[in-house]
């Protein structure tokens, strides 16, 4: 949906549709993230020669010649990427379309611990042992693995600025799950890209940040959160609208409290 068309609907009728299009593009990226991920797994599972006939095969990858085996994993990987892919541009929308509604609001982000599956590093310093004298195959090896380097995606003060600006309380609730066991490989965990600007969201916008591998636990926590809150308001002295952005703080006489609060707002 083009933005020219999304700035000519009343707000009620854009939040309707950002909810859709959030919806089915978590429904579909989640059925190409499972998918892109079982075939890392069974590729993975058939590079380090460890492949048996179970629920992680993959028989496209039975005839492949080895070479050819390392070809196909770079591109599943950069599928991975694409799909997890936060786009800053669209956080910053939303942000801007949810400060105009008003009232109370809070927004409940939902993220799942990541892995990544890995040969097992003894397997494959076997293998690049094995392929000395390839040294196609070797730099191969060399240049996969530097897909699993990844960066924060997004600006982070710029999108706590933005939120915090929007008077919303954001839930970060980050599901805990283990990783899986599969033989011949290990489960690297590769969440920390997301997880970082999105728990600091939350804590710029005085809302909650919980993590737990039981969803029904996390949520209550959230919702628990959400409806326990003081409305505080007050009038900034010397008041000028110079569009920069101002830090409030709060404090409590007692220190047996802890005070969560939005981080602040632009003036402007």
């Amino acid at each position: 949906m083009k933005n020219d068309t999304l700035n000519t609907l009343p707000n009620s009728e854009i939040v309707k549709q950002l909810r859709g299009i959030l919806r089915r593009d978590a429904l579909m990226g989640s059925a190409e993230y499972r998918s892109a991920l079982d075939d890392l797994k069974a590729l993975a599972r058939r590079i380090a020669g460890t492949d048996k006939r179970d629920e992680y095969s993959a028989p496209e990858y039975d005839e492949m010649e080895f070479d050819q085996m390392l070809s196909f994993y770079p591109p599943i990987l950069q599928k991975l990427e694409n799909i997890r892919q936060v786009d800053q541009q669209r956080l910053m929308e939303f942000a801007n379309i949810l400060k105009e509604k008003e009232g109370q609001k809070h927004v409940f982000l939902f993220y799942q611990r990541e892995f990544i599956p890995k040969i097992n590093p003894s397997l494959l310093t076997a293998i690049m042992s094995n392929s000395q004298e390839r040294q196609d195959v070797l730099f191969k090896l060399s240049d996969l693995f530097e897909f699993y380097r990844r960066d924060i995606p997004v600006d982070v003060d710029r999108v706590k600025q933005a939120y915090s600006d929007a008077s919303i309380s954001i839930h970060f609730l980050f599901f805990t799950k283990p990783a899986e066991h599969v033989p011949g490989l290990v489960f690297e965990e590769h969440s920390e890209d997301i997880f970082a600007p999105f728990i600091e969201m939350a804590k710029a916008t005085g809302g909650s940040a919980e993590s737990s591998s039981n969803p029904k636990f996390l949520f209550e926590k959230a919702v628990e959160s959400s409806e326990n809150y003081y409305l505080l308001y007050y009038s900034p002295s010397s008041y000028q609208r110079d569009g920069k952005f101002k830090s409030i703080k709060v404090k409590v006489r007692n220190k047996d409290y802890k005070v969560t609060h939005r981080a602040g707002y632009f003036a402007n």
